[in-house]
């Protein structure tokens, strides 16, 4: 039974949220650290990392409350890579002075946080893991540690030079473009609202990088905000399963030993770590 429910819980919960659980195996998600990006077709929520990148997470609140995003779009948008959003580029940009360049924030001390390992083997990295749900990886030396470009990753948009990220932004919707780790500054990722993010207008890659010539064509950010800035009862709750949990533990067992009657040719025992983010699921407010 235990095991039916974690199988359960690896659809990344969706659906009417359920009653607040008291449950170890899962951590209640910090509404400072949650960013709600409203677009025609629903609401993206992004739980920010401040564990790999502190100053870009600030500054992607910051922003949200001065309410720069509002207004601002999904201009370049590429299936099977990224949908980037922000001012825009060429003739679309503006200076924005408020925003100075950011210096990048690619990997932390492995010391500095809680990695847990996979016995799987990863093409781009000696061991990959995760960090607070996020999947990630570690170097041969056990002593850096970074996020790793999987669906739903978020990270800021930059130049040539590693530190001119400022406020562009942009969610992977794709497979994951894995020759982007350690050179861009994840900030967060998706934990809820993937299909909004997948519903985004496409761009051509071939015509201008992807960027989409006509305006009106784009999807426009209707809002995006910080949920603790909601009023107590308008903000949403989430769990996300500890990735550092027994009940996880078990979840990639499950999902690396595929038993069931369905495979009459058995996969082999691997998984990737981007097809094992923590799970997550919206719950009523604690009482």
């Amino acid at each position: 039974m235990k095991a039916f429910a974690l199988a359960l819980a690896l659809s990344l919960t969706a659906g009417l949220p359920v009653a607040a659980q008291t449950d170890p195996d899962w951590r209640a998600a910090d509404p400072e650290d949650l960013l709600l990006i409203d677009v025609e077709d629903g609401t993206i929520v992004i739980e920010l990392a401040d564990w790999i990148a502190p100053n870009h997470a600030d500054r992607m609140r910051q922003a949200a409350r001065d309410g720069f995003f509002d207004g601002q779009s999904f201009y370049r948008v590429i299936d099977g890579f990224v949908a980037q959003g922000g001012r825009g580029e060429e003739a679309d940009s503006i200076e924005l002075p408020q925003y100075p360049a950011l210096t990048g924030e690619f990997t932390v001390p492995a010391d500095s946080v809680t990695f847990t390992s996979m016995i799987d083997q990863d093409l781009y990295a000696p061991t990959v893991g995760h960090v607070r749900g996020m999947p990630a990886a570690m170097n041969d030396e056990g002593s850096e540690v970074w996020p790793i470009h999987c669906p739903g990753t978020v990270a800021m948009a930059r130049n040539n030079d590693p530190d001119t990220g400022d406020v562009e932004f942009y969610i992977v919707i794709g497979q994951g473009p894995r020759h982007l780790d350690r050179i861009m500054s994840v900030f967060g990722r998706v934990i809820d609202g993937m299909e909004h993010v997948q519903a985004l207008q496409r761009g051509n890659p071939a015509v201008n990088s992807g960027v989409i010539a006509d305006p009106d064509a784009r999807d426009t950010i209707l809002s995006m905000r910080v949920a603790a800035d909601l009023p107590a009862d308008e903000q949403p709750h989430y769990e996300i399963l500890r990735t550092d949990s027994q009940a996880f533990a078990e979840a990639k067992a499950a999902r690396r030993n595929r038993t069931h009657d369905f495979f009459f040719e058995t996969p082999p025992p691997v998984i990737e770590a981007c097809h094992m983010p923590a799970p997550v699921r919206q719950v009523e407010a604690a009482q």
